[in-house]
């Protein structure tokens, strides 16, 4: 190759043009590099080269338009585009704006073909023929041409890319019909379309299975044309096969998981539909009731009539003889043997200790024949959900189904929100009936064990605390509210944060030698239990040395229970006193009265006028301007009496025994 042959090559990836350049200069051809198209442009202008060799991506433009803009003002310049980013389309493009070569840059020989294709471009133009034979070559997709005036249109030519596509070579398949490609899972509509349109002499395009030599299956795109000759008749068809089976599964799967979530979301909306009936029957089946006999009769009955349950019952574990039967049933019998708790890992027995929803194959069941003696409807599955609120355990909420796939994860879930909603009724019922026995059980326990708060620090602070009140926080923290009589307050709110039950402490008043201190607690230790046995703590008095709590329970409470379980969980807690009495019921008539002997008619008339007149809401639509006008005097004046009737109204509701 003469050494004057002069090659213009456009690519603006020095490391890829670098590449490209070495393996022409090894030829002989001397190389000039540019980066874009306004740089070639200009370079041709000065010189027109022997070749240009070009990248896709050059810049501002394609190699394709670039190639346009050569043809358009310098004319035949022999042109060869030689990129890594080749597609069919690229290819098309490119043998329509009439390039000289299509080298892809890709196998090990791309080099070699380059070189071949510059030496062709600069020694002759090729006729249109070679162009064509070459662009079929150099495709990125399979092409076929058949002989339509053949019998049975055999291939008389194949492409490089349809033997990498297929696994076929070409001489296995020069003279067959292409259906040899199609198998068991090919679409016979898409067969028939094909069909039809060459019989109309039509073009097609269709996608179905096709098979490689392997017998390995792929999606094909096929699209078919017919080449007609002079006179207008076909003469031959040619093929595109380009495989899509990436993108079909990809839109099959799409297509899948698409229903796959209208399906669930059917079911969701469903099951939505189901449990905003349920909560709301739930509701209503709470509310309705007074005691906590009520509550769990309402809670059976409702989930017996619901389906897929066929029967319903509660029932809340003796401690004593560690056994459990149920104390109300709906579609079932009461009667017979309690279940005896034993630590044998029964359905039940897993649900009460680890405060869990248990959901149990009946098959499985430990204990079948008590469950099946329990209920009037065969069963396929049981599930035992723990009634808790807070650290407070009332028994089990137990339910049969004989629908296998009924009780779900889904499912459980919403039996276990069910099961905290009785528990939190229960233990309103419970604390109600505690503030409104007439008959009342008083304990009075002395306490020693360092672990309980109070103790602690009523020993290393040498201070006085006096209970004063609690309230639970949303966190399921509890807020404890004790007078102490120290010295130093800091010292005794320092002291309480080492604990490891006290979450914070909050100075709320001083005093000389007497503090209001709240100490946020977390909601488990000695409190935690008695609450959880129903016992409503009444005082507290912990001394350095010494500590005392005093708690009231329902007269018909298990007292016992509470003092052993108390006893035997804590150290240095003793009983010290046992009382029954009885306790006056307050009327709301009573209240009131005791309440309006209290204020004055100025701070009466006041709190009326505020609530009668939405002042309490937000926004409000009365301001307190207004309401001072009302009654003649000034703002102040007004707030002073509100202030004064709203403290009285907490002290009395804050401060009833």
């Amino acid at each position: 190759m003469d050494s004057t042959t002069r090659v213009l090559l456009v690519d603006g990836d020095d490391g890829r043009a670098g590449e490209t350049a070495d393996a022409l200069s090894t030829d002989g051809f001397a190389v000039d590099v540019v980066a874009d198209g306004d740089e070639a442009l200009s370079a041709i202008g000065r010189d027109v080269p022997h070749c240009v060799v070009c990248e896709f991506d050059v810049g501002d433009v394609t190699g394709v338009e670039l190639l346009r803009t050569v043809r358009a003002v310098h004319g035949d310049v022999p042109f060869v585009l030689c990129t890594a980013d080749g597609s069919e389309a690229v290819a098309e493009r490119a043998v329509a704006a009439g390039v000289d070569g299509y080298v892809r840059r890709e196998g090990e020989d791309w080099q070699e073909r380059l070189l071949e294709r510059v030496r062709e471009s600069h020694s002759a133009r090729p006729t249109d023929q070679q162009l064509k034979e070459r662009a079929l070559d150099e495709a990125p997709v399979g092409i076929t041409i058949a002989d339509a005036n053949a019998p049975d249109m055999p291939l008389i030519y194949t492409n490089d890319s349809f033997e990498e596509l297929t696994g076929y070579d070409r001489e296995d398949v020069i003279g067959r019909n292409c259906r040899f490609l199609q198998g068991e899972d090919s679409d016979p509509d898409a067969v028939r379309q094909m069909r039809e349109a060459i019989e109309a002499e039509e073009p097609v395009s269709v996608e179905l299975v096709n098979y490689t030599k392997s017998g390995e299956r792929f999606w094909n795109k096929v699209d078919i044309a017919p080449i007609r000759d002079e006179t207008g008749e076909v003469s031959h068809y040619v093929g595109f096969q380009t495989d899509v089976t990436d993108r079909v599964q990809a839109e099959r799967t799409a297509e899948q998981r698409a229903a796959q979530l209208a399906a669930e979301r059917e079911g969701l909306e469903h099951l939505l539909e189901r449990i905003d009936g349920l909560i709301q029957q739930t509701m209503g089946a709470l509310v309705e009731a007074t005691s906590r006999s009520e509550i769990e009769s309402n809670m059976c009955d409702l989930l017996a009539e619901t389906e897929p349950f066929t029967c319903a019952w509660t029932g809340e574990p003796d401690l004593a003889d560690h056994s459990i039967r149920p104390n109300a049933i709906v579609g079932g019998a009461a009667d017979g043997e309690a279940m005896v708790l034993d630590g044998s890992g029964g359905v039940v027995e897993r649900a009460v200790e680890t405060g869990e929803v248990q959901v149990v194959a009946a098959a499985d069941l430990e204990d079948r024949e008590w469950h099946e003696a329990r209920t009037d409807e065969p069963f396929s599955t049981v599930a035992v959900i723990p009634l808790v609120y807070r650290d407070a355990r009332y028994g089990v909420l137990t339910v049969y189904t004989d629908d296998p796939a009924a009780l779900d994860e889904r499912e459980a879930t919403i039996l276990a929100a069910l099961g905290r909603m009785v528990a939190t009724a229960i233990s309103a019922a419970e604390t109600r009936r505690t503030l409104t026995a007439d008959n009342i059980v008083q304990l009075s326990f002395t306490v020693a064990d360092r672990s309980v708060f109070f103790v602690d620090v009523a020993e290393r602070a040498d201070a006085t605390l006096t209970y004063a009140g609690s309230v639970y926080r949303d966190d399921d923290s509890l807020g404890m509210f004790f007078t102490v009589e120290a010295d130093d307050p800091d010292e005794v709110t320092a002291i309480a944060s080492e604990s490891d039950t006290v979450l914070d402490t909050k100075i709320i008043t001083r005093n000389e030698g007497v503090s209001l201190i709240e100490f946020t607690v977390a909601n488990e230790g000695l409190l935690s239990t008695l609450a959880a046995y129903g016992a409503d703590v009444k005082a507290i008095t912990a001394r350095p040395g010494t500590a005392s709590v005093e708690v009231e329970l329902p007269r018909d409470a298990n007292a016992r229970t509470v003092v052993e379980n108390v006893e035997a969980e804590f150290d240095g807690i003793d009983l010290t006193s046992y009382r029954e009495r009885e306790r006056p019921a307050t009327t709301k008539q009573e209240f009131i009265a005791a309440l309006e002997d209290q204020l004055t008619e100025r701070q009466l008339t006041a709190l009326q006028r505020a609530y009668f007149g939405d002042f309490f809401e937000w926004p409000r639509p009365t301001s307190g301007d207004d309401l001072a006008d009302s009654m003649g005097i000034a703002r102040s004046t007004y707030h002073q009496h509100l202030r004064a009737a709203e403290r009285k109204l907490v002290g009395e509701f804050f401060d009833r025994p």
